[in-house]
């Protein structure tokens, strides 16, 4: 079942994704997503519900706010692009730009996420 209503193009979830996770509301955010579906992030997959669930549960330490500068969205598509500000596990600073591409099934669910995390021209470089 859909955390919210429904939204033609998605963008009210999408822009209601972020708060929630920054609250640490996995609840919530972990109800967006469909049995099978699918979340890359930075060259890590998740397959399956279970393993999203994990994921935000247990591997993610990081703890920040997201700000998100816009978000595009056509349809059963959406991407939103943003920065996070917040701190590791051991409490070192993070900072880093995002753009997030969120796929939505026939039901309003996600069925795949793709985040891609940019680290500044100094990382790739050399």
């Amino acid at each position: 079942m859909r955390a919210l209503s429904q939204d033609p193009d998605n963008r009210t979830v999408v822009a209601s994704y972020y708060p929630h996770i920054d609250r640490l509301d996995l609840d919530w955010v972990l109800a967006l997503f469909a049995a099978d579906a699918v979340y890359e992030r930075a060259g890590a997959v998740y397959s399956g519900v279970a393993a999203i669930s994990r994921f935000f549960r247990e591997e993610r330490q990081i703890r920040g706010l997201h700000s998100v500068q816009r978000i595009w969205s056509d349809g059963d598509s959406a991407v939103a692009v943003g920065e996070f500000r917040g701190h590791g596990a051991s409490g070192d600073p993070r900072e880093v730009r995002f753009a997030d591409f969120w796929q939505f099934n026939q039901d309003g669910l996600v069925q795949r996420r793709q985040t891609y995390l940019a680290l500044g021209h100094d990382y790739v470089q050399e």
